[in-house]
Parts: structure tokens; sequence; C-alpha cells
């Protein structure tokens, strides 16, 4: 009787495929994109698309399918979707939200309730805005490096961020969180498309060596509050993100006596200290780092170290001249992306005024760059002294 009993308990926790059918009345999706029209939303929703059994490998039926709906609000449009998608939709696992320009500059609050309410949702999902195009279109483009669009875009996000200071990957519960604390502003990635939309909907997009039609990262947008204020060029955006040490890495140019050199740095790290000095709020940032100098297009002497020490101080004042032109972009736009009044609430609560947003012109903002440079060597110049 033991035995049974015993037998019985194992069965139970046995969970095999019980759920097959539940997920087979589902339609999975793997992005979001967030449209507004001119009195209502269009949302619009990238599902994995299984196959048919019946459907034979020959028929190369689309991995991906995009369903859109409408409605004065986005749950309404949501639902709209329901009219058209045989199976009901599934947001608990998609890679990436897409929201529209049109929108962002109008606010994302109510796009954030609706996500925040959303139980299924991971939360976990990355953000990016559409920018000169319809956040929909950026769903539609077949890449060959993923099955999905959505995951494209999430993966690149996710691995360029770590290579390029320009990009910062920003998730929904990090995008909460800001929002949600008083002292600082979001920034956001936005995307392109390049190219003729309709050609990168289509197979053989993917088919050619070189894709005529693809979705590229671009600048950061400003937020104050919840609403975009600002588009940030190349400069500007990788000096925002050296000041929010999401710059790991990033490459430098300068001139030296007529040659560009081309310098990698690695493991940025940025301090900011806040301080007041007769009752003046003051910023001190200071960056560390380490680099390598990866291609020279001229020909100087690497080995003397007056070059070096020269080349280091032109890098460095580039450094800063990033820093400082994406101060001056949060700063004309109102714009506080870096934290400023978070970090003055954290350590000066009695002066924290809930925002610095309108008063950034008033912080005394001094930055200071140390990168070193590590790496000098050149094997052509180490083989042109073994053979001389």
């Amino acid at each position: 009787m033991k035995k049974i009993i015993i037998s019985l308990v194992f069965l139970f926790t046995l969970t095999g495929c019980w759920n097959y059918h539940e997920l087979n009345n589902y339609s999975i999706v793997t992005g979001v994109a967030i449209d507004k029209g001119d009195d209502n939303y269009e949302v619009s929703v990238l599902i994995a698309n299984s196959p048919k059994s019946s459907e034979s490998k020959e028929e190369n039926s689309s991995r991906v399918v995009v369903y859109s709906g409408n409605g004065d609000s986005i749950y309404t449009a949501i639902k709209d979707i329901g009219l058209i998608s045989a199976k009901e939709l599934y947001l608990g696992h998609f890679a990436v939200l897409i929201i529209s320009e049109d929108i962002a500059k109008s606010g994302i609050n109510e796009v954030i309730d609706l996500f925040l309410r959303e139980s299924s949702s991971k939360k976990n999902f990355y953000i990016a805005i559409a920018r000169d195009c319809k956040a929909k279109d950026a769903l539609k483009i077949i890449t060959p490096l993923s099955n999905f669009p959505s995951q494209n875009i999430a993966d690149n996000l996710t691995s360029t961020s770590k290579l390029q200071g320009t990009i910062s990957n920003i998730s929904f519960n990090q995008l909460l969180m800001n929002i949600k604390r008083n002292g600082i502003d979001n920034a956001i990635n936005s995307i392109n498309i390049i190219g003729n939309i309709e050609e990168g909907s289509s197979k053989e997009n993917v088919e050619k060596s070189e894709p005529e039609t693809y979705v590229k990262l671009s600048t950061l947008g400003l937020f104050n509050d919840d609403k975009l204020v600002y588009w940030t060029n190349k400069e500007e955006s990788t000096g925002i993100n050296i000041i929010r040490n999401k710059a790991k890495e990033l490459y430098v140019e300068v001139k030296y006596q007529g040659t560009k050199i081309i310098i990698e740095t690695t493991d940025i790290n940025t301090k900011i200290k806040p301080s007041l000095k007769n009752d003046m709020p003051n910023i001190s940032i200071d960056i560390t780092g380490e680099s390598k100098i990866v291609e020279v297009i001229g020909d100087i002497d690497l080995e003397n170290d007056k070059v070096i020490n020269s080349i280091k101080k032109l890098m460095n004042e580039s450094i800063k001249d990033y820093v400082n032109k994406g101060i001056n972009a949060g700063v004309e736009n109102k714009s506080d992306a870096f934290g400023f009044g978070l970090l003055f609430y954290q350590n000066y609560p009695e002066y924290y005024k809930n925002s610095f947003n309108d008063d950034l012109d008033k912080i005394k903002i001094s930055a200071n760059s140390n990168v070193i440079i590590k790496t000098k060597g050149s094997a052509l110049k180490s083989l042109e002294d073994k053979n001389d």
C-alpha cells in the first residue's frame, strides 16, 4: 500500500506536456509596436508563425506574421487584433517594444500604465523609439541573422551597447524605475529603417548577400518627464552615455601632425560627485579607463613618449568634448538624463527640489578625463625593426 501511495505522489509531480494544448491555442508575440493616428492608436504585434503540420518545407511559409489593430486606446487596439488572429495573444515573452516618435513626444505614460498592468509580460523587454518611420514597419524588416525581426533588434541593442558608446539599451523595468524616481529622466535609443520598407519585408531581402533594407540603431532621445524633447547627435549621445556610465567601450578619433589615429577605449568608469559650495550646486565628473591604438593612418613614431603623451592629451580632450556636448544637450532641453537631481536628493536631501530640470543651467559642472594609453605597439613597426 505504501508503495502505491508513493507511486501516485510521484505521478502527480510529473508535469510532462500537460499544457501543450493550452499553448497551442495562443499566438506567441515576439514584438510589439505602437503608432498613433489622427484620433486613435494602432498597435501591431509580431507573432511567431508555426506552420501547420500539413505544410511542406518546400512551401517556405513566412516564419513571422504582423497583425495590427486600431482603437481609441492602446488596450482596445490590442483587442481589435483579436478579430484577426484566430488565437489569443500571449505577451509573456516578447523581446522589444517599439514606440512611434509621435507617441513619445506626446507622452508615454499610457503605454507604461498598460504594460505595468499586463500580468503576463515579464517587464524585461527592451524599449526603442521609431525615428522617421512607423514603429509597425520596424517589425516587418526581415534579417538573415535572426528568425524574428524583434529579436534581431533586441540582440543588436544588447551587443552594440557593450561595444559602442553611442548606444545604450533600456528595459521596461529600468524605464519604470526612472519614472518612479524623482531627479532623473529617461534617455532611449532610436531606430531607423534604411532602404525600402516593402522590399525589407519580403523573403528576397533575406536571400541577398547584402540586404537592401535593414533596421539601424541610432542616437538617444532625451525625455523630460514622460515626453520626448530632443534627438541627440552622435557626439551628444556618446557624452551622455559616458556620464551615465553606460559607455564601457568607445572609439575616439584624433589627429596628430596630420596623422589620423583611431583609439579604442575600454573599462571606462565615470564617477560623479555632487557638492554644495555657498549653497550653489556643483557636479564633478571624473572619467578613467584604458585604451589602445588600433589604427594609424599616416607616419608617426609611436615609440616616442612625447608623441604618445600628446595623443593621450588629444584623446582625453575629445572625451571631455563628448561629455560637455552631452551636458549642453540636456541643459538646453531641460532633460536630466544624467540623474543629477537624484544625486543631490541622495546626498543633500534638504536641498533637493523635486527636479533640477529647470535649473540644470545653475549647476556648475566640471569634467575631467584621465584615460591612459596602455597598448601602443605596432606589428608593422616591429617587423620593420626586425628587417633592419
